[in-house]
């Protein structure tokens, strides 16, 4: 994630509330809409538990399909710079929620753990009210991954969710952290800081609760999220998965031809494409 450096310079001179917020980059001007690229959208208001409103998109399948996905979209800018990255997903007959979490784009508040976990079960309700017989699966990139992990190991049975796809996660978020300040001698002087951050929402401690079909996908290209933390995920999974190699920069998984194909096979059923599986 960029800006590590920012981020361990703020809780050395602030101290350590709220430093969960650190880890978000919102930006609330919008790139570009579906409409840019001639795709079929509406917008959608939310409203968390805690009243909180949120803005998300919904791209409708093309044609009659069996699955709805709630897209959690990666870091920093807002879903107008991600939503690319699930714009192919209505023509293969896959709704899509793409939700922006609070403080990004349109919708309002400030985001930070464990708040932004209100905001993806405001979106899972409204998928549930709108489409009760379809299927659902969570997209999840990046700190979307991250995000997914924790929530779906308390509300998978909750909210009735049958898979999960992960892009890129992150296994820690002091790792993470590590990772981006090694690459600078200031950033060694500020590592001892990354102590502070806390670890109660690190998906390595709850992604062996996943009891559902789970899909993950890393490059070993990858500068942002190493790619060795994907690794660490997939070994701790309880539940027989799935793993793709993928390739490129950072999320940029689904841009392939060949992982998107894989991607439409775990949802018809559940089947991996002919990839090894990490030691």
């Amino acid at each position: 994630m960029k800006s590590v450096f920012l981020l361990c310079f703020c809780f050395a001179i602030s101290g350590c509330s709220s430093l969960t917020g650190l880890f978000f980059y919102p930006q609330q001007v919008w790139i570009q809409t579906p409409a840019n690229v001639g795709l079929a959208y509406e917008d959608i208001e939310l409203h968390a538990a805690d009243g909180t409103r949120l803005h998300a998109w919904w791209l409708p399948a093309e044609h009659a399909g069996e699955w709805v996905m709630l897209y959690l979209h990666g870091n920093a800018e807002n879903i107008s710079s991600h939503f690319r990255n699930v714009d192919w997903l209505p023509a293969e007959g896959v709704s899509v929620l793409a939700l922006d979490y609070r403080g990004f784009g349109a919708s309002q508040g400030q985001a930070r753990l464990p708040d932004v976990f209100m905001d993806i079960e405001a979106a899972l309700l409204w998928l549930h009210q709108h489409y009760p017989e379809k299927r659902l699966a969570i997209l999840g990139q990046s700190i979307g991954a991250a995000l997914t992990v924790p929530f779906v190991a308390q509300a998978q049975s909750q909210y009735r969710i049958d898979a999960v796809v992960l892009d890129a996660p992150l296994a820690s978020y002091q790792q993470v952290a590590r990772h981006g300040l090694s690459h600078s001698v200031v950033g060694w002087l500020l590592w001892p800081g990354t102590w502070l951050l806390p670890t109660r929402w690190d998906p390595i401690e709850h992604i062996h609760q996943l009891h559902l079909p789970v899909l993950m996908m890393h490059s070993p290209h990858d500068q942002v999220i190493p790619y060795e933390q994907g690794r660490k995920m997939y070994a701790r999974l309880t539940v027989t998965g799935c793993w793709l190699e993928s390739r490129g920069p950072h999320i940029a998984s689904l841009y392939v031809p060949e992982l998107r194909e894989a991607l439409l096979m775990f949802l018809r059923d559940q089947s991996c494409a002919s990839k090894p599986a990490p030691e």
